[in-house]
């Protein structure tokens, strides 16, 4: 076989050199292959690589390796590294995993996810004690800020999303009471609807996937970059400084938002009765009659339990973010995807309280 000379250390030189280890493999046991890299003075990564791969290849061909090495150069590499060491077999093929164990490691991630929540609620809860007793602690322009961008910017998609809803349900409504002569009740079907169930529900749900998720991936973000690990170095809590300003903006944010969606339902459950002929005096006045204070007091309280469960479930994902190239995105993810069940919990809970009790 031809020797394989080496010009420099170099990742170029080095690379040209990869190609003639292609040869080594041609040849039988007992044939003898020659290094010369007495033109390197000075040994790199690439080069102790390089040689790594040569001499496991010449062993297990069973081919003699020879050197021309002036500098000294391979001795030190072979000195480090203990070729025999470095099984030349393939690896074999990693067992799948059994059911018992899968649902152990499943159970076991579940508990740790749970005691990582309770964990993080009791700091959470402690640290708004401690706001109420210092207020001067909390961070209002950061809850300014987190206010502006869950409340103001999500204005647009919920006054269209209530409108829209309105209309459907104006629509849906009106085709089968219609039949009746009873269209007029339409109105209080939507005001119902919305401000005792809807309103406060699928304006969560646009919270949840706007602002819920936000707060994940910005907290989460700033996990991976470390620098919560740095509020903590410097004696600042993270939760105090990131995930109190936001819960809170989420709360305060939730019945504004609830508020516009429920009036421009309404708005299009006007029109819809507008092109039936049904006068607007009339379907504002049914309006008022039906929404009572009960109701829209309970609609507003569901709305701010909705804000502070998005905000919470949401800075608690960005939290617990891993720290891999898809952590940020599963963080947003499972923001979103637990927002939406923690709503659909709590509101089931009202629903059968106010069953119970008659209202």
């Amino acid at each position: 076989m031809k020797p394989i000379v080496l010009r420099g250390a170099n990742a170029d030189e080095i690379a040209r050199a990869w190609g003639d280890l292609r040869r080594v493999g041609r040849l039988n046991k007992g044939d003898e292959v020659l290094l010369d890299v007495s033109a390197i003075e000075a040994s790199t990564a690439a080069f102790e690589a390089f040689f790594l791969v040569l001499d496991r290849r010449c062993a297990k061909r069973g081919v003699t390796l020879k050197a021309v090495d002036p500098n000294g150069l391979l001795e030190p590499v072979r000195a480090r590294f203990d070729f025999s060491s470095y099984d030349a077999a393939p690896a074999s093929r990693a067992r799948r995993p059994g059911m018992f164990a899968v649902i152990g490691r499943a159970a076991c991630e579940f508990f740790l996810g749970m005691r990582a929540s309770c964990a993080f609620l009791g700091e959470t809860v402690v640290d708004a004690f401690g706001m109420i007793v210092h207020p001067r602690r909390f961070r209002f322009r950061d809850c300014a800020l987190a206010f502006q961008r869950a409340g103001f910017d999500g204005m647009p998609i919920t006054l269209l999303i209530g409108f829209l809803l309105g209309l459907i349900l104006a629509f849906e409504s009106a085709a089968s009471l219609r039949s009746f002569g009873v269209e007029v009740y339409v109105a209080d079907l939507i005001a119902i609807g919305l401000f005792r169930e809807l309103g406060p529900l699928v304006t969560a749900i646009i919270l949840a996937g706007r602002s819920g998720s936000a707060f994940a991936a910005e907290i989460g973000t700033m996990k991976v970059d470390e620098e919560l690990d740095a509020l903590t170095t410097f004696g600042l809590p993270p939760v105090r400084f990131l995930v109190l300003p936001r819960v809170v903006a989420g709360a305060l944010a939730m019945p504004v938002l609830t508020i516009l969606c429920e009036l421009a339902g309404l708005v299009g459950g006007v029109i819809v009765l507008k092109l039936m002929n049904v006068p607007s005096v009339v379907y504002w006045g049914h309006v008022v009659k039906a929404s009572t204070l009960f109701i829209i007091v309970l609609g507003l309280g569901k709305s701010v339990l909705f804000g502070f469960l998005v905000g919470l479930i949401g800075c608690a994902c960005g939290m617990r973010t891993r720290n891999t190239a898809d952590g940020v995105g599963v963080a947003a993810t499972n923001a979103v995807v637990g927002s939406i069940i923690a709503i659909a919990v709590f509101d089931g809970l009202i629903a059968v309280v106010c069953y119970l009790i008659g209202v």
